[in-house]
């Protein structure tokens, strides 16, 4: 079951049954109550809490038996055999078919003070749920803490009881124990891999340091770097060394730029340095004597002829 109490009221006791909610809380009760429902809408997600809850608890008052909602979270509880329980808010007598049913008369229930019915209550709750002594609980003083720790002794499986338990456990310290489920994944996790003949690697134990020795820590392994990591650097620095030092560049000739290089602007570069004193070959050509022209006189230039015609 996902609750132990669905609890059924009007709009108009809303009030009366939140503090009814609050009070079976207190008592580790798993209560489902819809704060925001209407008289008069039931919506799916009532039913299906009403239908996965122990008990519906229903809170019958004037109010209560016009609403259609609650009449509808009755029925939905009476479908279900002993699994309606019915409280009185005042002397309003339900309809039938719950007139003859027995009724915890809830008539001046207060955050400080508690009717016989309400005790009554509680421990047909706690009869439906296993639960035993909830009556002797509730009436406990604020000053009863060696009562409560005796019937906490006595009633060791009880909410009340475990939830005391995690309490003291959580103020110490104590990690809870792993739930069943957990327990129960591991188990199958283990026998799977013994199955398929496989064995997890254990760590191994670190060795325990000398008394009074002072423990040297590498500021490497404080930033996450392993060892495994360090040589992988290592040998990719030795690697590129290695390659620079096979490619390594030579001083290229000025013969085989002249014959590599490409031409620029329609030069290249000479094949021979010239000694010194004498002129390249090539530059002989360019500078052979030829007729002196006297380019201090104006040209005169014949147009009346031509070299074709002759004449004009």
């Amino acid at each position: 079951m996902t609750h132990d109490v669905f609890l059924v009221a009007c709009v108009a006791d809303r009030d009366t049954a939140r503090l009814i909610a609050r009070r079976l809380r207190a008592l580790k009760f798993k209560v489902s109550f819809n704060q925001t429902h209407t008289d008069e809408s039931f919506e799916p997600k009532d039913a299906r809490d009403s239908a996965n809850s122990q008990s519906v608890l229903v809170l019958w008052s004037a109010e209560a038996v016009k609403s259609d909602w609650v009449r509808a979270a009755a029925a939905i509880g009476h479908s279900r055999a002993d699994v309606l329980i019915h409280a009185a808010l005042d002397r309003t007598i339900p309809y039938e078919p719950y007139r003859q049913e027995k009724r915890f008369a809830l008539e001046g229930l207060t955050s400080r003070k508690a009717p016989e019915g309400f005790f009554q209550l509680v421990e047909e709750l706690g009869r439906r749920d296993g639960r035993v002594g909830l009556k002797e609980w509730m009436k406990f003083g604020a000053k009863d803490d060696e009562k409560r720790a005796a019937w906490m002794a006595a009633n060791p499986n009880d909410p009340i009881s475990q939830d005391a338990r995690r309490k003291r456990e959580k103020d110490l310290g104590l990690k809870p124990a792993p739930a069943r489920e957990a327990i129960g994944a591991a188990a199958l996790a283990a026998a799977s891999l013994k199955a398929n003949g496989t064995k997890s690697p254990a760590p191994p134990p670190a060795p325990a340091p000398m008394p009074g020795a002072q423990v040297v820590r590498n500021p490497l392994e404080e930033l996450g770097v392993g060892w495994g990591t360090m040589a992988g650097v290592s040998a990719a620095i030795v690697g590129m060394l290695v390659l620079a030092w096979v490619f390594r560049s030579e001083p290229a000739s000025q013969a085989d730029m002249a014959v590599q290089s490409r031409a620029i602007a329609n030069a290249r570069l000479p094949a021979a340095v010239c000694p010194a004193g004498t002129v390249p070959r090539g530059l002989l050509t360019v500078l052979e004597p030829g007729p002196i022209i006297d380019d201090t006189q104006p040209m005169i230039i014949d147009d009346t002829e031509t070299p074709e015609t002759g004449g004009g």
